[in-house]
């Protein structure tokens, strides 16, 4: 309720309502709370997502993937295009080495033995080898493996699945072959270009992004803060304007521009009624009125111009000075000059 009177919601209307990220996130907050009264108990733990929209920092995180969002998604879309280029390969002339081992549930009927001994037409030689292989170990399970590439969706499913979340590609979860077969060497470049391209130079490029995002966030961050350190808000002025001055930018930023009562002024031409203004805030209440903030001192203080004002009088009065002491010398040396004619 506080939050809507504060920032007049209401009174902005229903259009102004709906564009109000932040009045859409209370109505949330909100539905989310009673949900979880209602509903289930789960919807209480959304709720901790609250802590990322009140602490800056973990919501630069969250900007850091958002803010350059269509450079990481045309990454990602990158990333799939060659998935599936890569997929294509495997299932056309690798689709025998796409044979994994999986854990089944003690209830599964799944008959590994037909998965694994299926052996179409198009089937290599090296898969009738494996195949065979595996029947003669004696810790052999055939319902613990299972072919991977029979189709192109599924070997997309697996590329995708596997591939990616593998430090070292698909390579890692694919059969080590002989070196004496006849695809070994297409194996090497298969697993090599996979390594190189999708998992070191692709997904890396995303990181980057969103690395170099929060860096510049961060750093923004950090020159924010250090402006409102160094720079008065009211005026603008620097620091370094104030050194070997009579008022410290301290006493300046806290007496003589103080933004708080800057904004107290504002409240009171708003509350005040327009017939008991006076002259400056009558011209006040018209600049606040046009959205003009010409009334605001920008780059210049009071201090300041009183100061710069007394050393233009110190100037003034030292070149006096220096001119009386320059007519005095003129007119002794006159004088001698009057004698010395006079003696000659």
């Amino acid at each position: 309720v506080s939050f809507v009177g504060n920032r007049g919601t209401f009174i902005r209307g229903y259009k102004a309502m709906i564009m109000d990220v932040e009045f859409l996130y209370h109505v949330g907050y909100i539905v989310t709370s009673v949900l979880g009264l209602f509903v289930h108990e789960l919807f209480y733990s959304i709720l901790l997502f609250d802590l990322i929209y009140r602490e800056e920092t973990l919501f630069n995180v969250i900007k850091s993937v958002t803010r350059n969002g269509r450079s990481i998604l045309l990454t990602a879309l990158l990333a799939l295009i060659l998935v599936y280029l890569f997929s294509i390969v495997g299932f056309l002339f690798l689709k025998d080495d796409f044979i994994l081992e999986v854990d089944r549930l003690p209830d599964s009927k799944a008959k590994g033995w037909a998965l694994l001994g299926t052996v179409g037409p198009s089937t290599h030689v090296s898969g009738c080898v494996l195949f065979l292989a595996l029947l003669s170990s004696p810790e052999a399970d055939p319902e613990q493996w299972e072919r991977a590439c029979d189709t192109l969706l599924m070997c997309i499913v697996t590329v995708l699945n596997h591939g990616l979340r593998n430090g070292g590609g698909v390579g890692d979860i694919l059969r080590k072959p002989s070196k004496d077969e006849s695809l070994f060497p297409a194996r090497v470049v298969y697993d090599l270009l996979f390594f190189f391209i999708v998992i070191i130079i692709v997904l890396n490029l995303i990181f980057g992004v969103i690395i170099d995002t929060f860096a510049d966030l961060r750093s923004e961050k950090q020159k924010k803060e250090e402006i409102l350190k160094t720079t008065c808000f009211i005026c603008g002025l620097e620091r370094d304007k104030f050194d070997n001055k009579t008022v410290s930018f301290e006493e300046h930023i806290k007496y003589e521009h103080n933004m708080w009562n800057y904004l107290y002024f504002i409240v009171l031409v708003r509350v005040k009624n327009k017939t008991d203004y006076t002259g400056p805030e009558s011209y006040v209440a018209q600049m606040i009125k046009n959205k003009n903030l010409d009334w605001f001192p920008r780059m210049r203080a009071m201090s300041l111009v009183s100061n710069e004002g007394e050393g233009e009088q110190n100037e003034i009065r030292n070149l006096q000075d220096k001119l009386n002491t320059t007519m005095k010398l003129v007119s002794h040396l006159t004088s001698q000059l009057n004698e010395l004619k006079e003696q000659v």
